[in-house]
């Protein structure tokens, strides 16, 4: 009981592992659907050259929703729900690498555990992610002034009032399979590790550090628990978005241009766009991520709240 109520983090050896499966991805389901359109922006804006399609966030939201809807804001949805997939293998093996850690530093624990989680689920998200993103990138609306020079490979553009059909996940498959080979499908795998990896990896020392921080100054006694955690999950989102932008500008770039090195897109961008081009949809990037971070943190707590076992439960919750 009193591992509940004074903000002390449950711990892998605490669940019930049958009902942690059940309840997590359906909640986390859930949360996908509410930030997707979120991250559909983002991708759009990495990819623009410029300010040719979008001035910025707030414009793109108001473009895609003038001639594309509110399916708009979805394409690619459905292919990036088999992520929950490699969200499992994320969380399961952040867990077990925090539980082999124990007795380090929470900031130790949460660098190491989150870095090594992303190393494992990456393999399978990468190829949900290419064609997720190829899908995201269908039917953009351009002005005809801005289709006069707006050319990047691998975005289908299309002027007002002359719709195209758009391709379907298997579609943009079997274009990959036949352009690039199995290959194409793990496109950015090493730069994805070096996107997500420090950004996992700050973002849980960062959590872990100021929740800790937060307990032990006394605003769980203050405040509800699951508002600090969402208050520590959003401020340790920002600054590790902050940190890693650059570096999913050019993963994005570098998967969806066919560009033939890291090296090749990062010059290009540097060339075209310079500092400014690092930055490219970083306000896109934290709406996107902050809000995430305070949902899946609270929610993820919960989850395991919910998954406690029997013997580790108060009595209400043994007995539900």
């Amino acid at each position: 009981m009193d591992k509940l109520n004074n903000g002390q983090m449950i711990e892998w050896e605490d669940l019930d592992k049958k009902r942690y499966y059940v309840i997590g991805p359906s909640l986390f389901l859930c949360v996908r659907g509410l930030v997707y359109p979120f991250n559909l922006i983002k991708t759009r804006l990495f990819m623009q050259q410029k300010n040719t399609v979008y001035t910025g966030t707030f414009d793109a939201f108001r473009k895609v929703l003038k001639h594309e809807g509110i399916r708009g804001l979805y394409k690619g949805y459905i292919v990036s729900t088999f992520g929950l997939v490699s969200g499992q293998l994320y969380i399961t093996t952040y867990e077990l690498i925090r539980s082999a850690l124990h007795g380090r530093s929470t900031e130790l624990k949460g660098f190491l555990a989150g870095g090594g989680a992303t190393l494992v689920a990456q393999t399978v998200t990468v190829p949900i992610d290419i064609i997720s993103q190829h899908m995201m990138m269908q039917g953009q609306v351009l002005t005809k002034k801005a289709s006069n020079y707006v050319v990047v490979k691998n975005v289908d553009y299309i002027l007002p009032r002359e719709p195209r059909p758009l391709r379907g996940a298997f579609t943009i498959m079997k274009g990959i399979a036949r352009t690039e080979g199995p290959r194409g499908f793990y496109r950015g795998y090493l730069v994805s590790l070096m996107t997500y990896m420090p950004s996992s990896a700050l973002w849980w020392m960062f959590y872990g550090g100021l929740f800790q921080r937060s307990v032990s100054y006394g605003a769980t006694e203050a405040l509800p628990i699951p508002l600090v955690q969402a208050l520590c999950g959003i401020t340790g989102s920002v600054m590790a978005s902050v940190l890693t932008n650059p570096l999913d500008v050019i993963r994005t770039r570098y998967q969806l241009e066919s560009t033939h090195s890291v090296r090749a897109t990062s010059e290009r961008l540097w060339r075209e766009e310079g500092l400014r081009g690092l930055k490219k949809g970083l306000s896109a990037r934290i709406l996107s991520n902050a809000p995430t971070s305070a949902i899946l943190v609270v929610s993820y707590e919960w989850v395991k709240r919910m998954s406690l076992r029997a013997d580790r439960a108060p009595p209400l919750m043994a007995s539900s």
